[in-house]
Parts: C-alpha cells; structure tokens; sequence
C-alpha cells in the first residue's frame, strides 16, 4: 500500500488505525505513536493511595480475578501504584487472556505489535486482536482492519480489512469511522464515493477525529461528488485547525483571501453551529 498510517493506541480500549491520503492533505499526518493511556478502573472500594489500591489489585490478582489481573498489568505498564515494569505487566496480561479478559488480548496484541517486553511479531499481534476481537472489542477491531489493510502479519486484504472497520465503526470507534471513509474517498475495497466518503467523515469528526476536518473540507472545497461549497469548506478547515490539524492552515489561509466579509461572517456562523451540534451528539 503506498499510503503510510499514523497510530494510535490505548491499553484496555484504544486503537492503532487511522489512514493518510498524502494526495488528499498536501503532506502526510504524523507517524508517531504517542504513549498508552490506561483505563482507571481499579476493583477496590475506599482507594487511599494508588500504592494501597495497586497491593489490593495484585492480591486479587494473585487469586485468580481476571480483571484485576488486567488492571494489575495496567499499572505495571505505567507505573500507577507500582514500578513501571513491562515484563509484569506482560505477565499479568497473558494471565489475564488466558481466561478471555478481552481488554488484556488487546493489550497484548499492542504489545507484539509495538515490541514492547517481547520481539516485534505482526503474526501475534494478529492472533491476539482476533481473539479480542471476536468478543466485540472496538480496538482490536480497528487494528486487525488496518493490519489486513497493511498487509501486517497477514496477506493484504482490502474487504477484510473493511469488514473489522466496519465492526468498530458500527460501535462508534473514531478512527475506524475515518478509515471507512478513506476507503470510500479513495476506491480501496469498495467503489469510490466521494458522498458517501463524506458521510463516513462527518460520523468521524462528530466523534472528535483531528484530521477528518480536513478531509470534510477538501470535498467540499474541490466539489467532488457533491455541489462545491467553500463556507462549509471554511468551517471545516476552521475546526481542524483548532483540533490542533496542522495539514488545514495553508488551505485555510488561502480560502479566506477568496471569501467575502459577508461570506467570512456567514462561515463563522455556521463553524458556531457545527461545534454546537457536535457538542449535543457526544453529549
């Protein structure tokens, strides 16, 4: 695939999936993977210290309970209440999948994917997204598309790779929406659409994507495959650039130069409506 991806992860819920059409940005997003975030969900009633709450977890871990198990291999991979401490929270995450707790599947499938306390192996990495997976984790849903659309520790499948996407879009997941969308802006597994591209694109940014702001306002701006419409291409350049898209700043320059004060007054409306209702739909 001659596309590169930006990843991101997050142990206990996240994903590494999230696509990059250089054609369509001017320059590509991001490469790096930012550092794992933690679900806070330890099983104690009365937490003191996070020391205190991590010895009851461990102990409650010791005894069996998957998801302290889980939780305990959480703390161990950022240091809550404990040492950091990879090699645990490896141990602790395989003892946990091995009685199904399907959040330390994931987590053990980012662990092979990324190489972290184990060599780097996308065949794992494969396995254990599977096995997460197939239990309805978001994610690992998310992942195992992108793996399949990649062509990582598995033949490189376009209608497979849509499929999982699919099944973390139908769940909300924001990156996996994006990466529907993607595949329709750019005929990969499906028919090329750009209209139905764009729907894929709103759901995202409604979710809090970064960068599907610009790609929403790429198709407007260019009209392709619906009527071209620069206020709207305005606004959606505008919420990319405050989510922090530096890809949206050229476009973004340039296109108020074209636009009229009416114009440019009519634009900031409606960029106040769209963050309006995105707010009320994530409320």
């Amino acid at each position: 695939m001659d596309n590169y991806h930006r990843f991101l992860i997050i142990l206990g819920a996240g994903v590494i999936a999230c696509k990059d059409a250089q054609e369509n940005t001017g320059g590509g997003l991001p490469s790096d993977m930012p550092g794992p975030v933690i679900t806070d969900t330890n099983s104690v009633s009365q937490p003191v210290t996070p020391e205190e709450i991590f010895g009851v977890t461990l102990q409650k871990a010791e005894q069996g309970d998957a998801t302290a198990q889980r939780v305990a291999a959480d703390n161990y991979a950022v240091g809550r209440g404990v040492a950091v401490d990879f090699q645990k929270a490896l141990y602790w995450y395989r003892k946990a999948a091995a009685q199904g707790e399907a959040q330390a599947e994931y987590n053990l499938g980012y662990m092979y994917y990324n190489g972290e306390a184990v060599a780097r192996d996308y065949q794992q990495a494969v396995a254990w997204f599977t096995k997460a997976s197939l239990q309805g984790n978001a994610g690992a849903q998310a992942n195992l598309g992108l793996m399949y659309d990649n062509g990582e520790g598995v033949e490189e499948n376009d209608q497979e790779a849509l499929k999982w996407y699919r099944k973390a879009a139908a769940q909300g997941e924001p990156m996996a929406l994006f990466n529907v969308g993607w595949m329709y802006d750019n005929g990969e597994g499906v028919e090329e659409d750009r209209a139905e591209a764009l729907k894929w694109y709103l759901r995202s940014a409604n979710r809090g994507h970064i960068e599907a702001p610009n790609f929403i306002a790429i198709i407007y701006d260019g009209g392709r495959g619906i009527a071209e419409d620069k206020l709207a291409a305005y606004a959606w350049w505008s919420i990319g650039k405050e989510r922090g898209d530096e890809a949206t700043l050229n476009n973004l320059e340039f296109l108020e130069k074209e636009l009229s004060p009416d114009q440019l007054k009519k634009a900031r409306e409606l960029i106040a409506k769209l963050k309006e209702d995105m707010a009320g739909e994530q409320d």
